[in-house]
């Protein structure tokens, strides 16, 4: 078996704080291995899991303590790198674990002594040549230790072997990433999701490299799907929702009629009709549009009507057309607003209008 270990945590400024999240660790294992539930962990796993930043580190520490009591490690826990645990955020919780389930080191078989005719010639043993696996381990060495170019180099040695392997493919466009070149990255990407169309974390990766490269609709599209094929990948849901909610902000926007002037000074004990209020708010809010609304394809114009006292303060708001549900959202945004006084002259003085707020619901 290839042990494929993830990444080190030196990528956390461009992929690693989306794709090596916690249930990424725990549920997929290595880069390379498909989703088993009984690969031990490596010391790599735990590392980047501990510098997660999706987490607390006490929900993490708690995860990785029971993954490895339950899964075992695949590595002996050396003073130099229980000390590498502890400054990364391990408790003592998780080193315990660690130090029960460490493999004990087998004693070494005493040498076979053979006694050779003299007269017989020893042949001299040819290694054999590098091979898929060679290449693969080698990668996955040069990855642990954040050399990404050579990494690259030994996996495009590893395709041309076979190159029809998704994991190898997967793997090469996550360093790729790790290197910054999401554009290169999303090819190796396409290659692994048309020879494992399956795979959830081909399909995160490459979201992750199209929200890098400012594409939200084929991010939203395959944060997704990944969450789909993998409903629990947490991280997959986490970015649908973030996404879904950038989008709702982006699409509720206030409405801009043209300003209505007064024709007529009024007395400063009348009151000023000026149209839309939009110019006198210091601070708009934008209304909650809900998931419920959304999908009961509640959607249009509301118009709030807003009274203003001397001061600015809005001291009646009422609305009459639209959902009822959408009228509330709009009615309490404009509570939550601020808006300066009405002046006629320089002196401040009362006045009406309106606010008029577009809800518009996914197509």
């Amino acid at each position: 078996m290839l042990n494929r270990s993830p990444f080190k945590s030196n990528f956390r400024r461009t992929f690693a704080p989306l794709v090596f999240l916690i249930s990424f660790i725990i549920s997929t294992g290595s880069l390379t291995v498909a989703l088993g539930q009984n690969r031990q962990l490596s010391l790599a796993d735990i590392l980047i899991a501990l510098r997660s930043k999706k987490a607390v580190i006490e929900e993490k520490n708690r995860i990785l303590a029971t993954a490895v009591k339950e899964r075992g490690i695949t590595f002996s826990l050396t003073p130099e790198i229980e000390k590498e645990l502890g400054s990364t955020g391990a408790y003592p919780e998780l080193l315990n674990a660690i130090k029960e389930k460490a493999p004990v080191p087998q004693k070494a078989a005493p040498p076979k002594v053979e006694i050779t005719p003299l007269i017989a010639a020893v042949p001299k043993s040819t290694p054999p040549p590098p091979d898929f696996d060679f290449y693969r381990n080698r990668a996955t060495g040069y990855i642990e230790k954040g050399e990404f170019n050579l990494a690259v180099s030994d996996l495009g040695k590893a395709l041309e072997m076979r190159p029809k392997d998704a994991n190898a493919y997967l793997d090469r466009g996550l360093t790729v990433a790790k290197l910054g070149k999401h554009d290169a990255s999303l090819a190796d990407l396409d290659k692994a999701i048309e020879l494992d169309p399956k795979s959830p974390n081909a399909y995160f990766a490459r979201a992750v490299s199209h929200e890098k490269l400012g594409n939200a609709e084929k991010a939203f599209a395959d944060y997704q799907k990944a969450s789909d094929l993998d409903p629990k990948n947490e991280p997959a849901k986490t970015a649908v929702a973030r996404i879904t909610a950038e989008k709702t902000k982006a699409e509720v926007k206030p409405v801009e009629p043209p300003k209505v002037i007064a024709a007529d000074k009024p007395g400063l004990n009348k009151i000023v009709a000026v149209g839309a209020l939009n110019s006198y708010a210091s601070r708009l809010v934008t209304p909650v549009y809900s998931q419920t609304d959304r999908r009961m394809g509640f959607q249009g114009k509301i118009t709030v009507q807003i009274s203003l006292d001397e001061e600015g303060k809005a001291v009646s708001i009422t609305t009459a057309d639209g959902p009822r549900t959408l009228r509330s959202a709009a009615e309490d945004a404009v509570r939550k607003s601020k808006f300066n006084p009405i002046k006629v002259d320089g002196q401040p003085v009362k006045g009406t209008g309106y606010i008029t707020f577009n809800f518009v619901a996914n197509q």
